[in-house]
């Protein structure tokens, strides 16, 4: 028998077949939509994983002020703020008539104070409380650089960045001196509830002394659980709170500085959130607010957490601000 010639061999062999272009451009452009309508349910899961973390953060910050409360039978100032003699020459609607000339200036606030109680007494030991928090280089200045995990909103850009302070002011000389921020404050989220209008004083720098304020926080003075006559369970302790944007080096200092109010509404016009240019934010006046989708959370005064929306109404939030208002509202979620 003779072997197959070369021309049978060729027409026995199969033709090979591949993919045409048109093929390869279909499956490419079945799987781009995929990848489309995929991405938002990874987005939103990813969302939901960040928020649930945030309420953690929540948690663990309330469960703080209660063991602090335990401890000292009040919960912590809500900042220190003044100089002896400084309130010389304030007029009475600055708040001048509640603050002696007696006040000293430290500047310290709850997050300092409640840091033994979140795992940072390390931190916290190496303060020197009869100098100044920030402002000035030294020791103090040193730890509010600080990362405090349990301060941060993983859904916020900014990260907990460090924030420019410079030497007594917080967020306005930025663009004129070009210090360096990395010398600075770090960023937090959570801040307090003072009131349900204005908080502060003298042209909304510094904060008001407890008595003067509806909510749970002010300078000056401790809160005691049972001045709370709404109810615990119906009053706000914490709020979220973003800053001027990723890179501002405006916001919030976890060390000082860390209260707010609610007479905006939840992501009120003097928000990022809200719509507020970054180099018009200013800590005195932004009030709740959050980078997740349609509200922020709060901690109420029983230590638990809610997130409420951002079309909550307004006598609601200030029912709910008041510590001592007659006007028990239950928070909603």
């Amino acid at each position: 028998m003779y072997p197959a010639s070369s021309s049978m061999r060729t027409e026995n062999r199969r033709p090979l077949r591949g993919f045409t272009l048109i093929e390869l451009l279909v499956v490419i452009a079945i799987i781009a939509i995929l990848v489309v309508m995929l991405l938002p349910a990874i987005q939103a899961a990813r969302e939901a994983a960040r928020r649930i973390q945030c309420a953690n953060n929540f948690k663990q910050v309330g469960v703080a002020m209660h063991n602090f409360h335990s401890a000292n039978s009040a919960f912590p100032v809500g900042q220190e703020a003044w100089l002896p003699g400084g309130n010389e020459g304030m007029t009475e609607d600055e708040c001048g008539e509640r603050l002696p000339s007696t006040r000293h200036w430290l500047w310290f606030g709850w997050g300092t104070h409640i840091l033994p109680y979140l795992e940072h007494a390390e931190t916290y030991d190496e303060f020197d409380f009869v100098e100044w928090s920030v402002g000035a280089y030294g020791i103090n200045y040193t730890l509010s650089g600080h990362y405090i995990a349990a301060y941060v909103c993983p859904s916020d850009p900014q990260e907990g960045e460090l924030l420019y302070t410079g030497v007594g002011n917080f967020t306005d000389n930025i663009l004129t001196n070009g210090s360096d921020p990395h010398e600075d404050s770090r960023q937090t989220n959570i801040v307090g509830v003072a009131d349900s209008e204005d908080y502060t004083c003298a042209a909304g720098i510094w904060p008001r002394a407890l008595e003067l304020n509806d909510g749970m926080w002010g300078e000056q003075d401790a809160l005691r659980i049972r001045e709370v006559r709404d109810g615990t369970s119906h009053t706000l302790m914490m709020a979220e709170v973003t800053g001027g944007g990723d890179g501002s080096w405006r916001g919030h200092l976890w060390i000082a500085n860390a209260l707010t109010d609610t007479r905006d509404g939840i992501n009120g016009p003097f928000s990022i959130p809200g719509g507020l240019s970054p180099s018009l934010f200013h800590y005195g006046r932004t009030g709740p607010s959050s980078f997740h989708p349609d509200g922020c959370h709060f901690t109420m005064g029983d230590g638990s957490v809610h997130f409420m929306s951002q079309d909550i109404a307004q006598e609601t939030l200030v029912a709910l601000t008041t510590r001592d208002g007659g006007d028990s509202a239950p928070a909603p979620d």
